[in-house]
């Protein structure tokens, strides 16, 4: 079997066994797959800090080059990612490491790593800089971690539902939003009071979830039963679903378009945020995972199946160029600056 062959036959068996991954292990964990999606920055995108999740590293991307410029050796399985708002440190999540690492990536190296139980996936930041929010994909509960003097501490937990993977936090940080893949469902989260106000059926199994603040919708990329969920937050409910390709993970927005990675498939769907009608199916690389855009226009797709990351145009769907990557680029969550 080649190794693509069987990267795939290891996500499919993981996918259809998630419900027993507390008997068998992190074994299945390293290859289960998410996550958090993510709105255009506000800028032009420089590089992209891509997590190679069977590397064992995180990548720095430098994307007017086209190349990997540096390497940060990180073992724990890194999988999640979110940055700080001033775009110098990334929190990173280590399934198997049982922990957060936080990275100095002007300095290129690890600068802080906080120990955590469970099975850390999803990461999110506080735009206001003082909180970063952990999902444990084993449990039912995000795990805070505030800043104090310099260090980030472990500071309580938030009850939400079955296995959390994406996170959104709203502009001012006072609200969080969690795709609970078990549950089928996003718990709707005060974020002072650190309690689950709303509950949100969606589709089947979601898993990233991306927030627009603007229009006041989120959206999740709901894995099993191949369709993005559109919710309305002011109602608190689902008020649409867009169909996609197999195995939707993660979603960007950009240029008054959606776009979800298509795991399966291999494709980007792109849809229409007015319509929320699918527009076309764009062909990048071996099970596409994380996705982010930047505020030129442009959109970047870590495929984890052939160790890539696809550049597209947003006006065009059109694929511009593919980098190459280190092994198992995952880089689910906020990764570019």
């Amino acid at each position: 079997m080649s190794l693509r062959g069987f990267r795939k036959s290891v996500l499919r068996f993981c996918d259809k066994n998630l419900r027993r991954h507390r008997k068998w292990g992190q074994a299945a964990f390293v290859a289960a797959l998410s996550l958090t999606a993510t709105h255009a920055r506000a800028e032009q995108a420089r590089e992209a800090i891509v997590t190679t999740q069977l590397g064992g590293a995180v990548e720095i991307v430098d994307l007017a080059a086209g190349k990997v410029v540096r390497s940060i050796k990180l073992d724990g399985t890194p999988a999640g990612i979110a940055l700080s708002p001033d775009r110098k440190r990334a929190y990173v999540t280590r399934p198997e490491g049982h922990g957060l690492a936080v990275l100095d990536l002007d300095a290129g190296l690890v600068a802080a790593e906080v120990p955590l139980p469970g099975g850390p996936l999803g990461v999110a930041a506080d735009p206001m800089g003082v909180k970063i929010y952990v999902a444990d994909w084993y449990g039912h509960r995000l795990f805070v971690l505030t800043e104090r003097d310099g260090h980030l501490i472990p500071d309580g937990e938030i009850a939400v539902g079955a296995s959390p993977s994406g996170i959104a936090v709203s502009p001012d940080g006072a609200t969080l939003y969690v795709a609970n893949r078990e549950a089928n469902t996003v718990s709707v989260v005060d974020a002072r009071t650190r309690k689950e106000t709303k509950v949100i059926p969606v589709g089947q199994h979601p898993f990233g979830i991306t927030l627009d603040a603007a229009s006041g919708r989120a959206y999740t990329a709901n894995v099993t039963s191949d369709d993005v969920s559109v919710i309305d937050l002011a109602a608190g409910r689902e008020i649409g679903r867009i169909p996609t390709g197999r195995r939707p993970y993660v979603i960007a927005l950009t240029q008054g378009r959606g776009f979800v990675t298509d795991q399966y498939a291999g494709s980007v769907t792109a849809f229409d945020l007015t319509t929320l009608k699918p527009l076309a199916d764009i062909d990048v690389g071996d099970h596409p995972e994380g996705i982010a855009a930047d505020a030129g226009g442009r959109l970047y797709v870590a495929n984890w199946g052939d160790n890539t990351l696809s550049v597209l145009d947003g006006r065009t769907l059109k694929v511009l160029t593919t980098i190459p990557t280190g092994n198992g680029p995952r880089a689910f969550g906020d990764f570019l600056r």
